[in-house]
């Protein structure tokens, strides 16, 4: 109960530091300071759901493992035709929409001839099927994921992205590294939000120290 009193007064005074800090870096025009970034995000609600959902973007559509080789001639490899309805592989060949796969209407096969498949010099790699290469397109998911990587391409959500990685990664990038924490040594949501309300004041100190300098900083905790 005392410890919980202290940290209580020490948030307290450390919030009144950060307000002071805050003005500082106003006066100096310090665009890279943290310390107003509560502010510009509640400014800015538009931002705040654009970068979720350019975060939701990368985890619907997810980035290739650079240690794990591309499958050759996977379906990401064969690009979509929306007007015509139908799939074109690599080598410029049409796999026209052959109906539900697999009794669900949310699956859609694609397939190519199955000559065209047999006379083209991949086959063996891309297909071992006579019949013809077949590429299943799961409706719903893969609009939304289309939809996303559209979004998440445009100049616009790149620019906010880039502000995210600067910005909201920062303090949790300063937790990890520098002060070593890569998980949580307590369990349960009252000990998890101790343990953060902790990091977060040292993150917090840290940035005071960048913005207006340990003298200052002491002076300051000197005086209350």
């Amino acid at each position: 109960m005392r410890c919980r009193k202290r940290l209580e007064i020490a948030e307290k005074n450390i919030e009144r530091i950060m307000d002071e800090a805050e003005q500082i870096d106003k006066e100096e025009d310090s665009a890279g300071s943290l310390v107003r970034l509560n502010e510009e995000i509640q400014d800015q609600k538009k931002m705040q759901a654009k970068v979720r959902e350019i975060v939701k973007t990368l985890k619907e559509t997810g980035k290739e493992n650079k240690k794990t080789p591309a499958k050759p001639f996977g379906k990401e490899e064969f690009s979509y035709d929306k007007k015509r309805d139908v799939y074109i592989c690599p080598e410029g060949k049409i796999l026209k929409n052959k109906g539900i796969a697999f009794g669900s209407e949310e699956k859609i096969s694609y397939k190519a001839g199955g000559k065209e498949c047999r006379e083209c010099k991949h086959f063996g790699i891309c297909t071992t099927s006579r019949n013809g290469r077949w590429v299943v397109r799961m409706v719903e998911q893969e609009e939304l994921k289309e939809r996303l990587e559209e979004i998440y391409h445009e100049e616009e959500s790149q620019k906010l992205y880039k502000l995210r990685k600067e910005k909201a990664e920062l303090p949790f990038g300063h937790m990890k590294r520098n002060l070593g924490a890569g998980q949580f040594l307590l369990r349960g949501k009252e000990g998890v939000n101790a343990e953060l309300s902790i990091l977060s004041t040292c993150f917090n100190m840290a940035r005071m120290i960048t913005i207006i300098g340990v003298p200052v900083l002491l002076a300051k905790f000197n005086s209350m």
